[in-house]
């Protein structure tokens, strides 16, 4: 986790940046952040090349904020409109302050896409011209000539303004403990399956799991979360179509990948047995437990057991 939270410290500005560049709005842009975080939490395994972790939380934000627009959009046209800017201000001050924001958001509108998300990268993320040309996956030389049409673009008056202006909005350490606490909050076990969709199910219906969340379908993959028991932990369904059942051995015996606890055995073996499932025999291991093991859909194994009161 430390790990993770470094990335967050280290690309926090520039999530926040792709994601105001799209929705406009500094709140809609902080919780699409969050949103993107937690994806790239949940989808690290599919992450084949980390030195290209940048680059590939910039596609994570882009489809997240996009997604995020369509579903929430107060703005139609998208794009840095009043709610971006924050006055705090002298009445006095207030007018003066307006006028000057409203200059840099006409102006910053009028950029073409390619140019403004450069800049506002260079006024709110804190990277150099190279690590902006990593985050969003172009040269360095593009990035620089990008960079430099904005400012032709802007004039250096209202360069420096617009840089002054979404500077004083980059995000701190309170947005890091909100996506650290989040992560935290629903962290778990993945467990990757063929068909979320037919496990998520199997889970809540035959072994009682609690469902957490239901399937959900991104660009990046298909994912659930169900809960162990009652107070067990929660389980990451990940969706992996090329995989083989998770087995492990225990003094070169194969064992199961966790247990779960019931209060009446008998009737949870009858109830999976009629149901169809999979089980092994009952095996009593007095003065310890009773139970049985079930097999999942993709071939895991799960031990059920009914412990005997001391």
């Amino acid at each position: 986790m430390d790990a993770f939270r470094y990335l967050i410290s280290k690309y926090a500005n520039a999530v926040y940046a792709v994601a105001l560049n799209r929705l406009g709005q500094r709140s809609d842009a902080e919780d699409a952040a969050q949103e993107a975080f937690i994806k790239a939490w949940y989808n690290l395994t599919r992450l084949n090349e980390p030195g290209k972790f940048g680059s590939w939380l910039m596609r994570i934000v882009r489809n997240t904020a996009e997604d995020w627009w369509r579903k929430y959009g107060r703005l139609r046209d998208g794009q840095l409109e009043e709610g971006l800017f924050f006055v705090t201000h002298s009445t006095e001050e207030e007018v003066l302050q307006r006028e000057r924001d409203r200059a840099v958001r006409t102006a910053l509108k009028q950029l073409d896409e390619k140019y403004r998300i450069v800049a506002i990268l260079y006024f709110i993320s804190g990277f150099t011209i190279k690590e902006i040309a990593e985050f969003l996956h172009v040269t360095v030389s593009a990035a620089e000539s990008r960079l430099r049409r904005a400012k032709d673009k802007l004039k250096k008056e209202l360069f420096d303004l617009a840089e002054q202006t979404l500077g004083n909005q980059k995000l701190g350490e309170v947005f890091e403990q909100k996506v650290v606490k989040r992560i935290v909050g629903i962290s778990c076990i993945n467990f990757p399956v063929k068909n979320v969709e037919v496990s998520f199910q199997w889970y809540v219906q035959h072994l009682g799991c609690k469902p957490v969340r239901e399937p959900i379908r991104f660009k990046e993959g298909t994912n659930a979360i169900i809960q162990l028991g009652e107070n067990g932990p929660n389980v990451f369904l990940l969706e992996e179509v090329e995989r083989t059942p998770l087995h492990f051995s225990r003094n070169g015996v194969p064992a199961s990948l966790f247990e779960l606890k019931t209060d009446d055995i008998e009737s949870f073996y009858a109830q999976l047995q009629e149901d169809g499932v999979q089980v092994s025999e009952r095996y009593d291991n007095a003065p310890c437990s009773k139970y049985f093991d079930v097999v999942d859909p993709d071939g895991n194994t799960i031990t059920v057991a009914e412990w005997y009161k001391n």
